[in-house]
């Protein structure tokens, strides 16, 4: 009888060394996306917009560019329709991004972290002051 174990051996090897040569794919630049500018820095805007996006991106379940009360809580209450409809600036029931951004800029939604992430309090977050204050709260980075 034909023993298989040593095409096992050799077919995981093959597999080990194929698995090696592949690269992960590239991580995106988080802070190359909120730098819309492009200045190397993130001001008070860009980080509240970068945040809020994401956020915005998530709840937008079926990607029409708004969202609904059902896509921001489908089991809505009360104090959450208030949170609602104070985003939703043109009563139509809809929230869009431009919106979502604007309140969260205004209600300064961001802003301590903002004020946390810049130490040089220059006004604005460099890419090292965006390092140093993730690493602060998820550990440093691999």
């Amino acid at each position: 009888m034909l023993s298989l174990r040593p095409l096992l051996v050799v077919a995981s090897s093959v597999f080990a060394l194929v698995s090696c040569q592949t690269t992960p794919p590239a991580q995106p630049d988080r802070f190359a996306d909120a730098d819309t500018n492009k200045d190397g820095l993130l001001n008070g805007t860009e980080i509240n917009n970068y945040f809020v996006s994401g956020i915005f991106t998530e709840r937008d379940t079926n990607h029409d560019g708004v969202i609904t009360k059902a896509e921001w809580n489908p089991e809505m209450d009360a104090a959450e329709g208030k949170l609602f409809d104070a985003r939703d600036t043109n009563k139509d029931g809809k929230v869009t991004l431009a919106e979502a951004e604007a309140h969260a800029l205004k209600a300064g939604t961001y802003s301590s972290v903002i004020k946390e992430a810049d130490t040089n309090k220059d006004g604005s977050v460099s890419r090292e002051e965006a390092k140093a204050y993730y690493a602060s709260k998820e550990g440093p980075a691999r």
